[in-house]
């Protein structure tokens, strides 16, 4: 029976799943939506990382495998993770070792630097900061999920988007590009003039319309955000975004771990000014800034397993696990007609 690796990193829109062997050579990828316990129910959440796994196991042709380590890099708080239903369909897949988990931003600094002391600023449906020391968290700046923090996330800018909307339907906001955005994105006529309880009826209908979605779901309009940059508005929210982040960087940073400084997450690429407030930062500590972007996690959970196991992890090694893993998207890529 062969002996695999189970890595699976698990943000809030999606989980990636990846089955490697002891050398960290992809065999199966899988992937689903996002598995994070703060936003939705343990069950949910283990459905989600269940399912990526499963197709991870699918795509290496489905064994049978001995999975020495199921390594979960995960968004949220592993307390409210269904840890039993993990197991048990785990079990089914092989799993012999234990499931082990992660941070999330770990997972991200470890997949574009084998050091082990730095930093990852992250942006994705969550934010935060995370200062690494010795392979560990050592500090984590905000990261509390939609109800405590994220600020800068692309929950946040979704959030504050659609108050913005709200705030100019009701005639306490200044006009701005969002509101014809946000409410063709929810289906709703801006033209209606119509008065339903008191209120306009878009406004009414975006009320509706918002409260029918997870809260987490308000990520979906942060796109809306940042294709906006000559409104006001938008304009506002994205450098308010960008001081949420410099700032909480800003208090993990240590002048004794200049970096390097992993930046990854959805919105990242959108928040242009950040990296040059990020590099002021560590230079007025008088250190070089490293900057080194991430698409996600999924390469360092696999680095993550690896070391659960003692199998060291160099910069040779993480290049060749990189490259085995778009290696192995462009081959199931080719598959589909």
């Amino acid at each position: 029976m062969r002996r695999v690796l189970l890595a699976i990193d698990v943000g809030g829109s999606t989980s990636r799943a990846h089955l490697v062997d002891p050398a960290g050579r992809c065999l199966g990828q899988g992937r689903n939506r996002g598995g994070n316990p703060a936003s939705n129910t343990p069950e949910e959440a283990a459905a989600a990382i269940i399912s990526a796994a499963e197709a991870a196991v699918a795509d290496a042709g489905g064994g049978p495998f001995h999975i020495a380590v199921a390594l979960i890099a995960l968004a949220g708080p592993q307390a409210h993770v269904a840890l039993r239903q993990l197991e048990v369909a785990f079990g089914r897949m092989g799993l012999r070792g234990p499931i082990v988990f992660s941070g999330d931003l770990l997972a991200m600094f470890a997949s574009v630097t084998a050091a082990s002391a730095g930093y990852c600023v992250v942006a994705g449906t969550g934010a935060g900061v995370v200062r690494i020391r010795d392979g560990e968290i050592e500090r984590v700046v905000d990261a509390a999920g939609w109800l405590l923090g994220d600020f800068g996330s692309g929950y946040w800018l979704g959030h504050e988007a659609a108050r913005a909307v709200a705030a100019e339907l009701d005639g306490r906001g200044e006009a701005t590009a969002l509101t014809p955005a946000l409410l063709a994105a929810l289906g709703i006529d801006a033209a209606d003039t119509r008065q339903l309880l008191g209120r306009p009826a878009p406004l009414r209908h975006l009320i509706d319309a918002i409260y029918a979605l997870r809260p987490i779901e308000l990520a979906r309009f942060a796109p809306l955000v940042v294709a906006r940059p000559k409104d006001p508005v938008a304009r506002r929210l994205v450098a308010a975004a960008e001081r949420h982040l410099a700032d909480s960087f800003a208090l993990a940073f240590e002048p004794v771990v200049p970096g390097p400084i992993a930046l990854g997450g959805g919105v990242i690429s959108h928040l242009s000014g950040l990296p040059a407030a990020l590099a002021d930062v560590v230079r007025s500590a008088g250190a070089l800034p490293d900057i080194r972007p991430v698409a996600d996690g999924s390469v360092g959970a696999i680095v993550l397993a690896l070391r659960a196991l003692d199998i060291a992890v160099d910069e040779a090694r993480l290049a060749a696990i990189a490259a085995s893993v778009v290696a192995r998207r462009e081959e199931v890529a080719g598959r589909v007609p």
